[in-house]
């Protein structure tokens, strides 16, 4: 019998908590946040057929936007709902609806939070607006009645760009974050459409989070994250210790994670640090055991274990803090009806422990619909669902690190091309271990000086693999014999560390050591 999976999801339920009533049937765009006293809600947009039905959009606007054809949502009633929870997602009710004026969705895509003051924020997407009537700037609405009337608050941002609100969460203490990607506004001579790049510019859409210690009345940034990455959406988790762990998912170019570290009021972001392999959702393989696709939607359980959904429903897990991902078992698999229900997806942990997940059933999917038309011929109905699930961790793998140094020569007059390599889990030496030594020389295939290439990349170009195995000492030595007749003192190589790379040793998790250079003529200066 293949062995059982060290973690694994039970107790799976889906559910439709929501069915537009009004043609053309369609809820979407979803966000699921908790509130206080046990209570959740979940944001969407609906669109209904008016009658009459509202002036269309002018044909500049459509220009200026460049959508595609049925996807003019002018005529439609587009309505901000939310729908609250007071029985631990057992039923719901709505408790507010609000017109907008706006192409795309408001305070959805996860952009929605219940302050710990008891007001609903939500970011927009003005930019986005039929008639003018909001400056793309102009991205925060706030309600401080239960979501019976809403108010914007002016100006967020500077006025030269127009701006997504992606994800806002309140965490422990309080705090509101939220993430809002940047890019150049439109209608300029330098942008004169929406659909337009500057093609010198690395990473023209930026994405920032924004932080707010007094429930989101004043707000402090923006943080840039992902710098030179044009990166449109994100999600992220609060850390036991209080540092924020955002990652950056397989729609866009380098996926991978970042930490911003917390010190009282201050964020700092450390490196982005890219996924093994920087797979892409358009090519991923779901159903490989070591796909490594990065989700777009997070949750961190008590166990320390990341849980992902990607669209359209795909769930993924990460016990190293999303340096790698696997598929999570006991989820819809990817041609099942259920992996297709919660498009956009929008994740949380509840009170007692599950893992909740929240999106419509469809895609990005155009409206058609007409006066006399079959509505339920013409688009598929687009529902809300929520998706329920325990996560079962039979086993955390464990972590490992290295020690590396460069042998001494005695008398220390030279450090020969020789290095001593050892092998720990919490301290201990890990004995009889396969290790990979990898190694580039300067100016050759393989070697990199400022990180443009993975290191799958890198290897596949060029350079030299060795393969040792650790004594019982947790110890082994690789040793470059070439390199100790070299005269030239400029010349150097990299070399880079590896265990378990393909995780076939499920009792640890995969090692890499940072990537070292040295020169290999190395000694010190004669005295003067």
């Amino acid at each position: 019998m293949p062995p059982e999976p060290p973690v694994e999801a039970i107790d799976f339920e889906s559910r439709c908590i929501y069915d537009p009533p009004r043609p053309p049937h369609y809820a979407c765009w979803t966000c699921l946040f908790p509130g206080d006293d046990g209570r959740w809600y979940v944001a969407f947009e609906e669109v209904s057929w008016p009658d009459p039905p509202l002036p269309p959009s002018s044909v500049d606007h459509l220009y200026h936007m460049g959508l595609p054809r049925g996807y003019d949502k002018s005529q439609y009633l587009l309505e901000a709902v939310v729908i609250e929870s007071t029985d631990n997602l057992q039923t719901w009710r709505a408790i507010s609806r609000q017109p907008y004026r706006f192409q795309h969705t408001v305070g959805l895509y996860g952009a929605s939070a219940r302050t710990r003051d008891g007001r609903f924020l939500r970011g927009t997407w003005p930019a986005y607006c039929f008639d003018g009537s909001r400056q793309p700037n102009e991205i925060l609405d706030v309600s401080d009645d239960d979501g019976k009337t809403w108010t914007h608050t002016g100006p967020f941002h500077d006025s030269h760009f127009a701006s997504h609100a992606h994800r806002m969460r309140v965490l422990n203490d309080g705090t509101v974050v939220l993430c809002v990607a940047f890019r150049p506004r439109w209608g300029t001579p330098q942008h004169p459409i929406r659909h337009c790049t500057n093609l010198e510019a690395t990473g023209e859409s930026q994405m920032t989070f924004w932080t707010s210690f007094d429930h989101g009345r004043t707000w402090n940034g923006p943080q840039q994250i992902y710098h030179g990455q044009t990166v449109s959406e994100t999600d992220f988790v609060e850390l036991p210790c209080g540092d924020l762990l955002f990652i950056n998912n397989s729609i866009f170019a380098f996926p991978g994670r970042q930490i911003v570290y917390r010190d009282g009021q201050r964020f700092t972001p450390g490196p982005m640090e890219c996924a093994k392999g920087n797979v892409h959702f358009d090519d991923a393989p779901f159903d490989s055991p070591d796909c490594n696709v990065v989700p777009e939607a997070v949750c961190l359980t008590d166990d320390g274990v990341l849980v992902g959904c990607m669209r359209d429903g795909y769930y993924f897990y990460s016990d190293d803090l999303g340096r790698t991902w696997h598929p999570l078992p006991g989820t819809p698999a990817p041609d099942s009806v259920e992996a297709h229900q919660v498009y956009q997806p929008s994740m949380s942990v509840l009170d007692d422990g599950r893992i909740a997940c929240t999106g419509h059933c469809g895609g990005d999917d155009p409206i058609h619909h007409s006066e006399g038309e079959d509505v339920e011929r013409a688009t598929q109905r687009h529902r809300v669902f929520l998706h329920t699930f325990r996560v079962h961790v039979r086993r955390k793998s464990a972590d490992t690190e290295f020690l590396i140094d460069r042998v001494r020569s005695e008398g220390y007059e030279r450090w020969p091309n020789a290095y001593d390599i050892t092998l720990l889990c919490d301290g201990e030496p890990l004995a009889d271990k396969p290790l990979e030594f990898w190694y580039a020389e300067r100016y050759q295939p393989g070697h990199d000086s400022y990180g443009k290439n993975s290191l799958e990349h890198r290897m596949a170009a060029g350079g030299t693999s060795i393969h040792v195995r650790t004594d019982a000492n947790g110890q082994a030595r690789v040793e470059l014999p070439e390199y100790d007749l070299i005269d030239d003192p400029h010349l150097s190589y990299q070399f880079v560390v590896r265990f378990n790379p393909d995780g076939s040793d499920g009792d640890y998790k995969p090692g890499q050591s940072p990537q070292f250079e040295f020169y290999a003529n190395w000694a010190p200066d004669e005295p003067m």
